[in-house]
């Protein structure tokens, strides 16, 4: 009895268990299954024909035992497609199938609950049938078991029911991934489906869709895939964008107890072919599978596979390589698995997500080392699944040394005439030969280099080109062999200098395998003794190695998104210690070395290349540096904070840490600060920080790091990029808080500026970041930079400019060019009562020490990274260099360049349903090919060059979407070649001669028409041959898309006036070119010809512009320029105010010249004139001549100005014409320094202009501009009047608010012209009205026209009302069409200002002054007890009867300044001042020395004495000393009506204006180096406290330490001076520490009640388990003990013992606690050392860097 219940039990198990399994219910024993297949992939755009293949085949299945099939195919057949349909389903009816071969053999299934075990295969059958035979395969697995299902409280199934929703891992052809499967219930009418099995039972309905964001294992080959691009799943964070959308949906119907019904599966690949864009192309591959019958077995024996090939899973396979994917059950939908990690004592937090962090120390992704398809590549060999992703020969094809040849040569032809280039499709042809050297070995590129060698040095275009051309493609195919074949070159000295280093510049972008190996060798390379002897190659090499390595291998993102990862692994072990050990100690000795040898130039490639390292332990490196334990140059200081660039991008927290503490420091030099803003907003400061930074805009110190703080963050918080999201949204949180104050442009900025287009998925940004100068306008530091979607986000173009001075560079280099020019004779010292060096010894001022200057260029552009630095040795070879290169131009120089490079190159492959390999390619080929000749002469001050030139610039966007159809070795695709291309074909002559230019143009062959502009677009379809050398526009299969309709065309020749013909042909379909509004998309002008060269609708388009030498009647254009000034011009005659006609029309007359002088020199009192004479010549059969000359005349000393023009057109066919026009303004009187007086006088400017044209056509124009009393009384109520009279009544009448209030008093508010006009042509009349029509349309002003108020015939009034503190103005037009009111017309802020009639200060000059805080042209104010300095700080100071210093230059290096300048002062008496000047120049010997005493006797002048060696030409009311070297006014000086003294000396190098009681001194050319009472000129004011003892902090003690004690010394005034010499103090920098920590915050920061922030959890990705390393037993209780862990290349150290509990002690209670750790190499011999004293049981105590790490320590240790 017992016996048959035990056999009952067992029975019942056995049929639960058949009943949870679906072996039995899909594959039922003895039976024989037929399906019908039939699949097809296509490749297509939205419109379009379609390219792809088609299979269909009878699939029989016969099962001969539980789990054990047998299948073969039957009539496979093929075919395939390229034509127009209406959906991917339905096929055309007429297609012409074969038959296949080699696939009609049996093989063997296991299977297992439904799912696929393994392959037992014939051994003979081709890995490409094996894939497709794994397609089919796929779709007919189902698998309802719990086996490998992600463990979620969401699954569910109810065998009862057959419904259910799960995920479960599964391996199919496309990658072993999480797979969703739902069953439910079929629809009615299910039977058309299946008609065959109408009567079975109801079917259930499976589909089964792939998560490829989750994979175990995939099948894929990668390279260059941009930065926060998302291709393997879907993008779900904010940095991550979806560059490509792929999906795999099954749709099974099968009965409750089986059979499979009916199966298909759709892979759907959908990817823009530039990347990014609306307009998708796809592959779609379909595998449909239909039941047509189920029987009974009853066939015979099949034969065995041939030899049979066990295949373990259902991966597509690129080799017959074995990868085995592992059964074991997931234990949990989430993505975070904690596993102790026994051997390092630490948990494991496991992210499933395929995630990495930038930083090195952070993990990476959990699939890195998964994902191994094939062999890594070998030095020797290429790298074969980079080809198609599918099967290759790995011998080399014999063909290939001669196809590259062939292609090598085709190129180089078609460089010669660039004008067939686009069809020829050079550009294409590159790549299809880069394709070919990839699959080449190096003996067979060895063997391919030596054929073409041959023609490096040849004087044949065409074999030089061939060269180069093959040289550039071995640099773009980035294999090993590649590598290795220009690495013997540069060995063997066959590419070397300049040329080695454009090759190896390229590198970092197109090697596609960083194996450690490689690596090495880069960096070997570049730090080898035959390099290191090339400066150019060297610094290029090491630049690019380190980019290379950090790519590979440091950066965790880049190392396994950019890289192949998913086909080799990890191409470097993530741990690898090589960086560490080999790369950075060496690199780290190189810098101390350097620095010790103080050369700078080489320093800064160190400094670069340790920086693009981007590893976290720089920072050690870089600290004794930054922390001036290792002294270094302020420059190098901020060029170590620079380079930190790529870690900051990368985030990582430690450099965010010293970044903000740098910048908080303001003892730190506010350049090194500035540079820190730049990286900070890098690597996203935190919202706390940001806040600080916002706070730091009103207090901090530093003007220049307010003004760059201001512009980051007010710029960050407009950002509209999701990619920038967090980075706008903290700014956004302290914008707000950030100071109303404006800067100058001048100041130090960071200014980011987007744009963003979500729908055509277009995204740019633009970067400036500059660090002002203190002693230049221009910035000491520029970076420029641009990131776009395309190219990713960490790889932009970039230019970037730094020095260490721009004044010294600015001074060395004016020095050293003028050596050649200086006059020996001419200098000489002159003997002044208060020279420049009497001064500096009797103040006691020293001269800033002479640092060598530092300068350095770098580029990354389209790929290439180069970097340039400088020293003074070379700006001091610049003129042995000139004059070298003059030599050899007298003697001819012919340059031959031709560079080709991709800008881009991405490859994205994997399998999709139907097992072939879906294949997308994208690259940007360039060329720059440059032929020329030139020589020229150099004679003094004329300068004669005769060029030639040949320039072409073309450009292809080419990318392509498709799948490599395996049975017949096609590849149907589809894609987008954008084409650009620019050709100069030029010939240029040019004299230049003492201020005359002359240039002439002609093309380079008068008699051969040129193809100027090329752009098209070009979307396709085509069907190639595999290996075709073709390129897809010459291929007989391409077919290109077309549209029915042209949104636009144009055929329209233009020039034929001037007698050379231009011609603009070409068409488009595209809808971006339907108006200009559809090409302009936003107010940014670079955005919009960005978005111009990339379509958004991508359509057919194709324009040329052409220029037409064979219809062209003149072949030569020469233009000339002449500028002249002339000085003291007086004329006794009236001034005619009539235009008349010019009797010389000539180009470039100097009669002309005259009698334009004539006409503008009477009735002006000692007038300057400025004559400027433009003329173009077009030269040939139909001469023509363009003509205009120009000339103004105006007076310091005169309110009249007068002007006249003459226009001219020179024909022999059509005569000669002209236009002449006159005129002159009267200016008002004026108020040079009283703001009040100036209110009272009458601000009236008359102006009258007359114009001739044609026979007695005549225009006439008179008016007048005033100051209206109601504007008038607005500035007596405005604030800063308030200010100012407060400030007059103090007797201060020329502080900042003062001088703003004279210039707007000086500025008019009215405008009245009156027009008259006869014989205006009736063009002019229908422009005029069309233009008067166009504004009554426009809706951006509020228009009143009103028509019956109208003006007789030839008559015109327009009027104007000026509104400056609303910013607006309202115009009044009358005219014979009636009268247009144009109300609040937006006029800008800075209108007043330029408007102003203040002839003190030119209204240019004003307007500079305006944008950049008053330190384009600065001034200094020494009012009666106010003196406001260049640096706009006021501080309360009287002057005393002592001389005072107003200004001294005391530049560092004297010897390079061409002039010396003193400036003195004093007050004899409480009404009076008294000014001394002193000025020399070097290069004339001409000096002057002028005393300037107050008005005596009632007398309205002022006295001057002027002792001088120069020539006085005038005097009278303006007194002017002539420089007859360089014919200019070295002194002019003159009184204005309100008694003003207005001096001017060199012509803006010193202007003064003095009334007796106050003066006025403006300069600019003495930038920080000046020293007074004035300040140092930096536009910083905090420098404004700095006297020749030190910093004093009381005014009166700075305006006394410029006192000089001679004998008119006042005693209270050197008391004074005594007092600031005891209170001085010395400024010092104090630079910032690194990371470090005292003991007490070592207790207290990191004990277990601290808390750390959600920034530091996130970041951290270990948990370290504490242990007790003591070896004897004791008693079980909590013991304290020191910890280390290792990684695979550091050690960390706790900084103070934890907690912990002996291993033969059960440990409880355990708690997660920050501990701080010091970690250093494991090549540390002391730390190692340390380690080991923790082995034993000690607690050392160690020091460095430290960070935070989370421990998990015991409460509890008991027995």
């Amino acid at each position: 009895m017992k016996i048959l219940v035990l056999t009952a039990a067992l029975v019942a198990i056995a049929t639960c268990r058949s009943g949870s399994t679906t072996e039995n219910q899909l594959w039922t024993v003895g039976k024989l299954y037929r399906y019908d297949v039939n699949s097809h992939t296509l490749a297509h755009q939205e419109e379009g024909p379609r390219s792809g293949s088609a299979f269909r085949a009878r699939f029989i299945i016969r099962v001969l035992a539980p789990g054990r099939l047998q299948a073969k195919l039957e009539d496979p057949e093929h075919t395939l497609i390229h034509q127009e349909m209406k959906n991917n389903q339905e096929l055309p009816k007429d297609l012409k199938y074969q038959p296949v071969s080699k696939l009609d053999q049996p093989f063997e299934i296991l299977v297992e609950e439904g799912r696929v075990k393994s392959l037992n295969l014939p051994s003979s059958m081709p890995l490409p049938h094996e894939n497709l035979l794994k397609g089919l395969l796929s779709a007919l697995q189902v698998d309802l078991s719990t086996q490998r299902h992600i463990r979620s409280t969401s699954n569910n199934y109810d065998e009862e029911t057959n419904q259910g929703l799960f995920k479960k891992m599964e391996t199919d052809v496309t990658g072993d991934c999480e797979t969703l499967y739902s069953v439910s219930p079929v629809q009615s009418e299910w039977r058309r489906e299946i008609p065959l099995f109408a009567s079975v039972e109801e079917p259930i309905e499976i589909t089964k869709s792939k998560n490829y964001q989750h994979c175990h294992h995939r099948v894929a080959y990668h390279f260059g895939v941009p930065e926060g691009s998302e291709w393997t799943g879907s993008a779900h964070k904010s940095h991550e964008e979806q560059f490509m959308r792929r999906s795999t949906v099954s749709r099974i119907l099968m009965g409750k107890e089986g059979p499979i019904y009916k199966t298909e599966t759709t892979s759907i690949v959908a990817v823009h072919p530039h990347l990014y864009g609306k307009q998708k192309a796809q592959v779609h591959s379909y595998v449909n599978l239909n039941l047509v019958s189920l029987e009974q077995d009853t066939e015979g024996v099949w034969p065995k596979p041939e030899g049979g090939r066990l295949v373990e899973n259902l991966l597509y396979s690129v080799t017959s390589k074995k990868v085995t994917i592992s059964d074991d059950s997931l234990s949990s939908e989430s993505n975070e698995n904690v596993e102790v990690d026994d051997t390092q004592n630490r948990v494991v937090r496991n992210n499933d997500a395929a995630s990495s962090s930038s930083s090195s120390s952070s993990s990476s992704s959990s699939e890195e080392a998964a994902f191994i398809n094939d062999d890594i590549p070998r030095n020797n060999e290429p790298a074969y699944a980079a080809l198609y992703m599918t099967h290759q020969s790995r011998v080399d094809k014999k063909q290939n040394t001669m196809n590259a040849q062939k292609l090598v040569q085709d190129i180089a032809q078609q460089l010669q005439n660039p004008n067939n280039m686009p069809k020829a499709d050079a550009l294409s042809k590159f790549n299809i030969l880069v394709k070919i050297l990839a699959s080449m070995s190096l003996e067979q590129l060895t063997q391919t280099s030596r054929g073409i060698e041959i023609a490096k040095s040849s004087n044949n275009n065409i074999k030089s080109d061939m060269w180069m051309v093959f040289r550039d493609a071995v640099a773009q195919t980035g294999t090993p062999p590649a590598f290795q074949l220009i690495k013997s070159w540069i060995q063997t000295k066959k590419i070397h200098e300049e040329e080695a280093a454009q090759v190896v510049a390229s590198l970092a972008g197109t090697l596609r395998y960083p194996t450690k190996d490689l690596m090495l060798q880069f960096f070997d390379l570049a730090m080898s003794d035959e390099v290191r002897q090339q400066k150019n190659l060297h610094n290029t090499a090491l630049i690019v190695a380190t980019r290379f390595i950090n790519r590979g291998h440091i950066n965790n993102d880049t190392a396994h998104n950019f890289y192949p990862t998913h086909m080799y692994g990890r191409l470097c072990r993530r741990h690898d210690q090589f960086v560490n050990e080999k790369i950075l100690p060496r690199l780290s000795q190189e810098l101390k070395n350097t620095v010790e040898q103080k050369d700078s130039k080489q320093a800064q490639v160190y400094i670069r290349a340790i920086g693009n390292l981007g590893h976290r332990f720089i920072i050690e490196i870089f600290s004794p540096y930054l922390e001036g334990k290792i002294p270094v140059s302020t420059y190098l200081r901020r060029e170590i904070i620079n380079s930190l660039d790529v870690l900051s991008y990368q985030g990582d927290h430690d450099v965010k840490a010293v970044l903000y503490s740098i910048l908080k420091n303001t003892a730190e030099p506010y350049e090194v600060r500035v540079a820190v803003v730049d990286k900070i907003m890098m690597c996203i400061p935190t919202t706390p920080m940001m806040l600080a930074m916002a706070q730091m805009t009103h207090d901090d110190p530093s003007i220049h790091v307010r003004a760059s703080l201001k512009s980051a963050i007010e710029s960050a918080a407009k950002l509209r990029n999701p990619r920038y999201l967090e980075l706008a949204r903290i700014a956004k949180a302290a914008k707000p808080m950030v100071t109303k104050e404006e800067f100058g442009h001048q100041y130090s900025t960071k200014n980011l500026q987007d744009y963003y287009d979500n729908e055509y998925e277009m995204g740019i940004l633009r970067d400036l970041a500059t660090i002002g100068s203190h002693d230049s306008m221009l910035p000491k530091y520029l970076k420029y930079s641009i990131k776009s979607k395309t190219r990713g986000w960490n790889n932009d173009n970039l230019i970037s400019a730094s020095a260490s001075s721009i004044d010294q560079l600015v001074d060395y280099y004016q020095y050293l060019m003028g050596q050649n020019h200086r006059n020996q004779e001419l200098q000489q010292e002159f003997n002044h009562k208060y020279s420049a060096e009497k001064i500096v010894e009797m103040l006691n001022i020293k001269r800033g020490d002479s640092k060598p200057l530092e300068a350095a260029f770098y580029l990354d552009l389209m790929s290439q990274q180069r970097l340039f630095t400088f020293g003074e040795s070379d700006i001091k070879q610049l003129p042995k260099l000139m004059s070298e290169y003059f030599s050899n131009l007298n003697n001819g120089i012919e340059r031959h360049y031709t560079k080709i490079f991709n800008q881009a190159q991405v490859s994205v492959m994997f399998p999709v349903a139907m097992g072939v390999p879906f294949i997308f390619k994208y690259k940007a080929p360039t060329v720059v090919h440059i032929q020329g000749k030139l020589k020229g002469e150099h004679k003094q001050n004329k300068v004669t060059i005769d060029k030639e030139v040949y320039l072409t610039y073309a450009r292809n966007l080419d990318g392509s979407v498709g799948f490599l159809d395996t049975l017949s070795n096609q590849y149907p695709s589809t894609g987008v070649v954008n084409k650009l291309q620019v050709s100069i074909p030029l010939k240029l002559h040019l004299d230049v001669n003492q201020g005359e230019v002359k240039i002439g143009l002609e093309p380079l062959r008068p008699d051969q028409d040129y193809n100027i502009l090329h752009y098209s677009v070009w979307p396709y379809t085509a069907n190639q041959k595999k290996d075709t050398l073709v390129p897809v526009s010459q291929d007989t299969t391409t077919k290109v898309i077309n549209r029915v309709f042209k949104t636009s065309a144009i055929d329209t020749k233009f020039g034929q006036s001037v007698g050379m013909q231009f011609q603009i042909q070409g068409y488009s379909y595209s809808s971006d070119y339907k108006n200009i509004a559809s090409m302009c998309h936003c107010r940014n002008m670079f955005m919009n010809l960005a978005s111009l060269l990339s379509q958004k609708d991508v359509a057919l388009t194709h324009y040329n512009l052409k220029y037409l030498a064979k219809q062209s009647q003149n072949k030569r254009l020469t233009l000339t320029a002449v500028y002249d000034k002339l000085f003291n011009q007086k004329q006794n005659k009236k001034q005619e105010y009539t235009a008349s006609d010019v009797k010389d029309v000539k180009p470039n007359s100097e009669e002309r010249r005259k009698e334009l002088l004539n006409r503008v020199v009477p009735e002006i009192n000692t007038a300057k004139v400025q004559i400027l004479d433009l003329s173009a010549t077009f030269e040939g059969a139909q001469k023509l001549e363009y003509v205009f000359t120009w000339a103004m005349a105006n007076s310091p000393v005169d309110h009249k100005i007068h002007y006249t023009f003459f226009a001219g057109k020179n024909s022999e066919q059509h005569g000669n014409s002209q236009i002449n026009g006159i005129g002159m303004v009267i200016k008002p009187e004026m108020s040079f320094l009283n703001f009040l007086k100036a209110l009272d006088i009458e601000m009236k400017t008359v102006f009258n202009f007359n114009l001739n044209y044609g026979r007695n056509g005549n225009i006439n124009v008179k008016g007048f501009l005033e100051r209206s009393k109601k504007y008038a009384e607005l500035l007596q109520n405005h604030p800063l009047a308030k200010v100012c009279k407060d400030q007059m009544g103090l007797n201060n009448y020329y502080q900042e608010a003062c001088h703003k209030m004279i210039v707007l008093a000086h500025a008019p508010d009215f405008i009245k012209a009156s027009v008259t006009y006869k014989e205006v042509s009736p063009r002019v009349k229908a422009l005029m009205s069309q233009v008067y029509s166009m504004l009554g349309y426009l809706g951006y002003w509020a228009l009143e026209t009103n028509p019956m108020k109208v003006t007789s015939d030839g008559q015109l009034e327009v009027s104007a009302q000026i509104s400056y503190l609303q910013q607006s103005m309202d115009v009044l037009i009358n005219s014979r069409m009636g009268e247009l009111h144009i109300k609040d017309l937006p006029i800008p802020e800075s209108s007043a200002t330029g408007l102003a009639i203040y002839t003190p200060i030119k209204s240019s000059q004003r307007l500079r002054n305006y944008y950049t805080n008053y330190q384009s042209l600065p001034y200094c104010t020494v009012d009666e007890n106010t003196i406001k300095t260049f640096s706009n700080r006021a501080y309360d100071y009287t002057l005393s009867p002592s001389w005072h210093l107003v200004m001294l230059d005391i530049g560092s290096q004297p010897e390079f300044r061409n002039n010396k300048l003193v400036v003195l002062a004093r007050r004899m008496n409480a009404k009076q001042q008294e000014l001394y000047i002193s000025y020399g120049l070097k290069t004339s010997g001409l000096h002057l020395e002028v005393e300037i005493q107050p008005p005596r006797d009632n007398s309205n002048k002022c006295s001057v004495k002027v002792n001088t060696n120069s020539k006085k030409i005038s005097e009278g009311e303006l007194t002017i000393y002539w420089d007859e070297v360089e014919e200019t006014p070295l002194l002019q000086y003159n009184t204005n009506s309100d008694g003003v003294l207005v001096i001017d000396i060199k012509e803006n190098r010193l202007r003064v204006m003095y009334d007796g009681q106050r003066f006025v001194v403006m300069s600019k050319k003495d930038r920080y180096t000046n020293r007074g009472i004035c300040g140092q000129m930096s536009g910083s004011p905090r420098l404004d406290y700095l006297t020749p003892f030190g910093i004093v902090d009381k005014p009166e003690h700075y305006g006394a330490a410029f006192s000089l004690t001679d004998e008119n010394a006042d005693p209270k005034t050197i008391q004074l001076l005594e007092e600031a010499k005891k209170a001085a103090y010395q400024p010092k920098h104090q630079y910032t520490s690194i990371l470090r920590n005292n003991g007490e915050w070592q207790n207290a920061a990191y004990s277990s009640s601290s808390s750390s922030s959600s920034e530091e959890k996130s970041g951290s990705t270990n948990v370290y388990r504490s242990r007790n390393y003591l070896k004897q037993r004791e008693e079980c209780q909590i013991k304290e003990q020191v910890q280390y862990y290792e990684n695979h290349d550091e050690i960390c150290i706790s900084t103070l013992p934890v907690k912990s509990c002996q291993t033969h002690c059960n440990a409880g209670q355990f708690t997660s606690e920050p501990v701080q750790v010091i970690c250093k190499p494991k090549i540390d011999q002391l730390f190692k050392a340390q380690r080991d004293q923790i082995r034993r049981g000690g607690n050392p105590k160690v020091n460095g860097v430290p960070k935070i790490v989370q421990y998990r320590v015991p409460s509890t240790c008991s027995a």
